[in-house]
């Protein structure tokens, strides 16, 4: 009896070691291409090392041709995206108002892209973190995470807030005084 208490409490301690080297020096890569998203990635960026330990790079693509093709290669783990651009990459035409509902874009994104829509960050031009299928199997509570961060932003805040960071030039410093002010970090 005393042998499989030892034997039990070695293959615990074997597996419990390897689960938590499983995230040890993995990067989660956030894609970008328009420098108006800067802030709202930082904010998940913020949100995901300071929640889950994980390290967040955010990478700058020149355009959202640049951003996909990553995404598709494997380099991009979460991108920001906005519901005009989405309707451009579905070859739906951009106008006034949204010729497709949001609901639509997700569902669209998910069925032909195995890409996950999440909840938009509260901006009229609807940013939203869109987490690849690896990025979702590999790291199932990102989701939830990042939801925390629906709804944040109202247009105003984001407007002053941009502000701020064009004259500062401090981003992550300002997307995480928000973050704190909002007790999401």
């Amino acid at each position: 009896m005393k042998k499989i208490v030892l034997l039990v409490a070695a293959l615990s301690f074997v597996m419990l070691g390897n689960l938590s080297l499983a995230c040890v020096g993995k990067t989660i890569h956030l894609g970008i291409s328009n420098a108006n998203e800067r802030l709202v990635a930082e904010m998940a960026s913020l949100m995901i090392t300071e929640r889950t330990g994980s390290t967040v790079a955010i990478d700058f693509y020149k355009d959202s041709n640049a951003l996909y093709d990553a995404v598709k290669q494997g380099k991009v783990n979460i991108l920001v995206e906005n519901a005009g651009r989405a309707q451009e990459i579905l070859g739906k035409a951009k106008g006034a108002t949204p010729a497709m509902g949001i609901d639509l874009i997700k569902s669209e994104y998910r069925k032909n892209m195995n890409l996950t829509w999440l909840n938009s960050f509260g901006v009229t031009t609807q940013y939203a973190p869109v987490l690849t299928g690896d990025t979702l199997n590999n790291y199932p509570a990102l989701p939830k995470l990042l939801n925390k961060l629906s709804g944040a932003l109202s247009n105003d805040t984001y407007s002053k807030l941009l502000k701020t960071v064009e004259t500062d030039e401090k981003t992550k410093k300002i997307a995480k005084d928000f973050l704190k002010s909002k007790k999401l970090i």
